[in-house]
């Protein structure tokens, strides 16, 4: 800043200056193609990561070997010292930050080359549930913290008036184990790193900025040796260029820096860290507001008050050493000094008026060229703002604008100009946010310290809430001495949405995941729980808080024995590496018992199939194994009682065969009666219609026969007379006429029951009339009811089957004697009904009639052999049986009664409209 104050000064040297320049530009030397790299090493802080991203940018894409360098990298070991490092040569440049201010004043020859994070990403850290928000809030509580590393820290806590006695102080691990575990309440962190390993853990934080508190210092920053920077200034030169122009790569590609470290360097860090960092040093870096390696000397006069303040340091050093000058402001320095006796020179030489005529000429043109170029930066500074899409303005105490870009004045729905000069209030659509944004500003000018708001509403002209992350910094304008305040905002306000929406996504997933009745667990890629189910918490009586962030290994439902915690490990080891593990495992619960979990531990993947996390499951089976071993000595005493049941049942079987063939024989034995005594009565009957006809014709022909033989005594004796003779033709005729009717009735008769006979002992099927041939069959069984009042209709159709006629024969016959037999117990009067129908190939035949019916306890057991409840009247209970197998046997066919008591019964018959190779049917 001096340099460039005194380079204005010396602004009407100019003109010899320049031409001084373009000669040691001639004698500068050049870079020829050919010329061998420059080996070079750069020393850094820690191990690969992002945070060292425009260095690997700058190798990568050529820029170090554009410059003539070979660079590589050295990564800093525990307990190595990287300024000594390069103080000690063996690496030419370093990584430092704002303590290497510190070293200088020792008297160590550093030089800064320029800065990289604006901003210094030193933090507080703590759990979300600590209800640790502010410094104030570290009284009493256990800070982990080192003396180095953390200067912006300790530096806000004196500025609020926290001292180091009021908090208990324990050393720094760098690691978030004791965070998570609640072996402290806060630590010192990187915003760049730890917020996010616990942010992956699903641990809240809760962060404090030093920012937020008027402490604004620096962050990294790249240095080497005055030596360095004296003898081989061409080398430094190449090197810083190089590096930031890096710098600017990485942060505007930063996917493509990311597959650049991965595919070039071994680093720890996963794909989601690396773009978290990237994130992260975006808003510390601010490539978009100031240029990669700038800083400002005012700053590091302020950081040295603050390390004064903190008795860092005893005296304010100079920073004219410690802060690198570029080669040209150098020269340009340089000719600026010298430049007065050369022009005394030249003035003795040619003269004061021609001096004086000679530079006033060219202080006017350079004048006119240097107004020129002041127009076209300003034009250029004015279109870069524009271009710039975060909100930047200027305001005076009065809140008066004094700059404002396009970003801001497209949120008020003007135009730049028509701003400035305005009032905020009376151009801002909210009065009340702009109270609030004044005051801010006025504290700022008042104080002289910046102030960083993490989350401020800011309403637009079209009076949608935007959201902006600000920093108010004081500054003077060039043009007046009153103290002014310059604002940079970036809308945040999609980013706010974005985890708005990751909150809802993360509660509904804890939903779900409670949910399950499964035992689950999340666990880190150090086996350390991050999320447990409600159901584990209630299986073994816990509570989060004492389970989470612990080794998945110190769980308290494994038991405590060596070989059960070396099995743990051997399998979380596995599953880091990529290995579903399924298993059973034994697992303690509080009451002292154990169970059994069919256990699973898998890796989970991200979208570049790296393993993040894993996922531990169980599901008791407990039950189901005491149910197996149950199950298994049932099996084994069921296969002994099974070997005792089946020796006992062979001997049943056998016991069994031999009642059944005697059962069988006795069954065919009676069948064979009932039909014997079925042919008896048909027989009887048979004999009895037969005889009547023929004992008409007896009588009437012994009748004739004593007509005759008195016709011929008197034909004899010659006593013979016409009118005896007309008598006896008259009664020959009458009696002829009687014998010879009743013997042709016998004879049909005779026909009829041989055709009957005939048809029921064939075995052949033939065609016939279903409506004549059971007419036929009812009147071969008229002797059984005649002497009734029954009624009988045949309502068949009048249809020709192919079938058996004798097996129906049969079946009408058996369906009749069991009505007249049983249906009509006491009474002589009763309808029977015979009919049929015919649905495509089925015949149904129907027998129904109308007397007392059967009950449903009996009527389930109607076709069973030898069921009767007839018998007093001499039945065998085989009527029935003999229909159901005639039925389902000859014909192919089934039968069923439907029966109510005192509404009658009805047997139906379905079957084969034509007989060929009859299946088996069934009885329902």
């Amino acid at each position: 800043m001096r340099a460039r104050q005194r380079l204005k000064q010396g602004l009407w040297f100019t003109p010899l200056a320049g031409l001084m320049v373009m000669l040691c530009a001639l004698l500068n030397p050049c870079f020829a193609n050919g010329q061998a790299l420059r080996p070079v090493t750069l020393q850094l802080r820690w191990s690969h990561q992002f945070q060292f991203a425009g260095y690997y940018a700058a190798k990568a894409m050529g820029y170090y070997e554009d410059a003539g360098l070979d660079v590589s990298f050295r990564e800093r070991t525990p307990g190595m010292d990287n300024v000594e490092e390069v103080l000690a040569g063996r690496a030419e440049f370093g990584v430092g930050d704002c303590e290497l201010l510190l070293d200088a004043a020792k008297g160590k020859p550093l030089v800064v080359l320029g800065v990289i994070f604006q901003h210094a990403p030193n933090v507080i850290l703590s759990r979300a549930d600590s209800k640790i928000r502010t410094p104030e809030d570290l009284r009493g509580k256990r800070l982990m913290i080192l003396d180095s590393n953390a200067t912006p820290i300790w530096a806000m806590l004196a500025h609020i008036g926290v001292s180091r006695d009021e908090m208990e102080l324990q050393r720094l691990t760098w690691s978030t184990k004791e965070l998570i575990n609640r072996e402290t309440d806060a630590m010192s962190a990187y915003l760049t790193s730890q917020p996010y390993e616990l942010k992956s853990r699903g641990i809240p934080v809760n962060t404090i900025n030093p920012i937020a508190y008027g402490i604004d210092f620096y962050g990294d920053n790249l240095f080497t040796t005055r030596q360095l920077a004296e003898h081989e200034p061409d080398l430094v030169e190449r090197f810083a260029r190089a590096s930031f122009k890096g710098w600017e790569f990485a942060m505007t590609h930063p996917e493509q820096t990311i597959t650049i470290i991965r595919n070039n360097y071994e680093t720890k860090s996963s794909v989601d860290r690396l773009r978290y960092e990237a994130n992260t040093m975006h808003e510390l870096i601010l490539p978009r507001l100031v240029e990669v390696g700038s800083m400002n000397h005012k700053r590091w006069e302020d950081i040295s008050d603050q390390y004064l303040s903190l008795g860092l340091l005893d005296n304010k050093p100079s920073l004219d050493t410690f802060l690198y000058t570029p080669r040209d402001l150098r020269r340009q320095e340089k000719l600026a000094r010298w430049t007065p006796i050369l022009v005394s020179i030249v003035a003795v030489v040619l003269g004061i008026a021609l001096s004086l005529l000679y530079f006033n000429q060219r202080l006017n043109k350079g004048i006119r060229q240097r107004t020129e170029e002041l127009e076209r930066s300003r034009g250029n500074v004015r279109q870069v703002l524009d271009l710039v899409p975060n909100i930047i303005y200027a305001k005076n105490s009065e809140g008066r604008f004094l700059l404002v870009n396009q970003a801001m004045a497209n949120s008020l729905g003007l135009q730049p100009e028509d701003i400035v000069g305005t009032l905020h209030k009376d151009v801002h659509p909210d009065k009340e946010q702009v109270r609030a944004m004044d005051r801010d500003d006025l504290k700022v000018i008042e104080t002289g310290l910046p102030k960083t708001s993490m989350e401020e509403p800011y309403q637009h002209v079209d009076g949608t809430t935007h959201w902006l992350q600000s920093t108010r910094l004081p500054f003077t304008p060039a043009d007046s001495t009153e103290q002014a305040v310059l604002t940079l905002a970036v809308d945040i306000t999609n980013k706010r949405i974005s985890d708005a929406a990751l909150k809802e996504s993360e509660e509904r997933f804890r939903a779900i995941f409670n949910q399950t009745y499964q035992f689950t667990c999340i666990l880190d890629m150090d086996g350390i729980i991050i999320h447990i189910n409600e159901t584990t918490l209630s299986t073994f009586r816990l509570k989060e808080v004492d389970i989470k962030g612990k080794p998945f290994i110190d769980a308290p439902w494994w038991q405590a024995d060596e070989p059960t915690r070396s099995h743990i490990q051997k399998i979380i080891h596995m599953a880091t590496n990529g290995t579903t593990v399924h298993e059973e495992v034994i697992t303690l619960v509080p009451d002292g018992d154990s169970i059994t979990l069919d256990f699973t531990l898998k890796p989970a993947r991200n979208d570049e199939e790296e393993i993040t996390l894993l996922i531990a499951e169980g599901r008791d089976i407990s039950e189901l194994k005491r149910s197996q071993a149950e199950l298994m000595q049932l099996n084994e005493e069921l296969e002994l009682r099974v070997a005792e049941r089946t020796s006992n049942l062979e001997k049943a079987k056998t016991d069994l065969m031999e009642s059944l063939e005697r059962l069988n024989k006795t069954q065919e034995e009676l069948i064979m009666s009932e039909k014997m005594a079925a042919l008896g009565g048909l027989v009887a009957g048979v004999a009895h219609e037969i005889n009547t006809p023929l004992g008409v014709g007896v009588t009437a022909g012994s009748y004739l026969q004593s007509k005759i033989n008195e016709l011929s005594t008197k034909f004899k004796s010659n006593a013979l007379k016409k009118s005896d003779l007309e008598r006896f033709i008259q009664m020959g005729e009458e009696s002829s006429r009687t014998i010879l009717t009743n013997l042709e009735r016998a004879a049909e008769l005779i026909k009829s029951f041989k055709q009957v006979a005939a048809d029921q002992s064939s075995e052949k099927a033939r065609q016939f009339n279903l409506k004549e041939y059971v007419d036929e069959v009812l009147m071969s069984l008229r002797p059984k009811y005649k002497r009734t009042e029954h009624i009988i209709e045949n309502q068949c159709p009048d249809i020709t089957l192919y079938s058996y006629p004798g097996v129906f024969m049969q079946i009408i016959t058996n369906l009749l004697v069991n009505a007249l037999t049983h249906a009509y117990k006491g009474q002589e009067a009763g309808h029977i009904i015979i009919d049929g129908s015919v649905d495509g190939d089925i015949l149904t035949f129907r027998f129904t009639d109308d007397g007392c019916g059967i009950a449903p306890e009996h009527a389930a057991k109607v076709f069973e052999p030898f069921y009767t409840t007839g018998q007093d009247t001499g039945g065998t209970g085989l009527g029935l049986h003999i229909v159901f197998n005639t039925v389902t046997q000859n014909l192919g066919g089934t039968v069923r009664l439907e029966s109510e008591p005192g509404k009658g019964s009805r047997f139906i018959i379905t079957m084969p409209f034509t007989q060929n190779d009859l299946p088996t049917g069934k009885s329902t």
